[in-house]
């Protein structure tokens, strides 16, 4: 009877855990590279965001999951803001975690198509984040845009670790270059001076001198 209400107590303990929102999230620093700017997504102070270079190479969001649901928030620590979107665009909004976390427009599906990456709100499929080729923001859901501008919702994620030429070699299902090793120039105690050959006269020898012997 006891241990049965050792395993009851432990279940209990797991459920109080996950009801109450206490599972670990997970946090990737990153940088989200545009495939119709060629930019990457930066957020500014007054609040907008815009896929335009603004010289800074650094991973400049983080996307955490929300508990188990695995949705993403979308944060910019260097401007304290979530991105979340309001009628019309996205925006970055000064917000704690908890009240993001219960804010819909906040609240973002990650997708993996053809080797890219795309956001959608949760509450939404049809509103993805995308920019034209400017930088601007795409005003428009999916659905109302041509296809071939549905690149416009692509994104690269790219860490500290992300090489683009493997990458593409991926897509063109080749297989990842390795680095290429630097060699060496010979060090000069590894060439060896050329030898002379010294006539003795009279004694028909000749001795092969060698510098450093």
């Amino acid at each position: 009877m006891l241990p049965q209400l050792a395993v009851s107590a432990k279940i209990l303990c797991l459920l109080m855990v996950v009801i109450c929102g206490a599972v670990p999230s997970m946090v990737r620093s990153v940088r989200l590279f545009n495939q119709c700017s060629h930019t990457f997504v930066n957020v500014f102070p007054n609040g907008t965001v815009m896929a335009r270079y603004d010289g800074n190479d650094q991973p400049n969001l983080t996307l955490s999951t929300r508990g188990l649901s695995l949705d993403l928030l979308i944060h910019s620590p260097i401007h304290d803001m979530y991105l979340c979107f309001n009628r019309s665009r996205l925006i970055g909004r000064r917000l704690s975690r908890f009240q993001a976390e219960r804010q819909p427009n906040c609240l973002f599906k990650e997708e993996f198509v053809n080797g890219y990456n795309r956001y959608h709100l949760v509450r939404n499929e049809d509103r993805y984040i995308g920019f034209n080729r400017r930088g601007g923001q795409m005003r428009r859901g999916k659905s109302q845009i041509p296809q071939r501008q549905h690149k416009c919702f692509s994104f690269l994620k790219i860490a500290h670790e992300f090489n683009i030429e493997n990458h593409n070699d991926i897509l063109a299902g080749n297989m990842p270059r390795r680095p290429q090793r630097r060699t060496r120039p010979p060090s000069q105690n590894s060439i060896k001076p050329p030898c002379r050959v010294r006539h003795h006269h009279g004694r028909h020898q000749r001795r092969r001198l060698c510098e450093g012997t």
